[in-house]
């Protein structure tokens, strides 16, 4: 029997399984993370981990963190438009690496703000303003008219 199938064989089941192995080491963790807060967003934005297949970003409270979006991996951000104005949310990220998931991203706490009343004072003082200096002009227009008619 010739040892050239065999080590062929062996050859092959060894790339097979190395191929499909999980890793061993755990993923590095996904840091720099920052927020912005709109009126009705949260962008979130972080450093690239070397290696990592997709992104998981966490949101939550303190007590209960959920994983609200897979990120691709060549992707560093997310846009949060699921929030509501006035609340406060927790978020983090973890990276995964065939199916490793990385330990957790700092935690960043941040309330979302309220949508700023517009303020109608300023907008209606200028139009009565306005109608009163109209008004002005043409009781003056009519009281020198009526002058000038007594005059002649």
């Amino acid at each position: 029997m010739s040892v050239r199938p065999l080590i062929a064989t062996a050859l092959m089941l060894v790339l097979a399984s190395l191929c499909m192995a999980p890793s061993v080491l755990a993923t590095e963790t996904p840091t720099g993370m920052q927020a912005t807060a709109g009126v009705s967003y949260v962008d979130l934005n972080w450093q690239t981990v070397a290696g990592a297949d997709e992104y998981y970003v966490y949101r939550g409270t303190t007590d209960e963190m959920t994983m609200i979006e897979s990120v691709p991996a060549n992707f560093t951000s997310y846009h949060d438009a699921d929030v509501d104005e006035g609340s406060s949310y927790l978020y983090y990220v973890t990276a995964w690496d065939l199916g490793n998931e990385s330990v957790t991203s700092n935690s960043i706490s941040i309330t979302i703000p309220a949508e700023e009343e517009e303020n109608i004072v300023l907008p209606v003082l200028a139009i009565v303003l306005s109608v009163i200096a109209i008004q002005v002009c043409v009781v003056m227009l009519l009281y020198f008219s009526k002058q000038k008619m007594q005059l002649k």
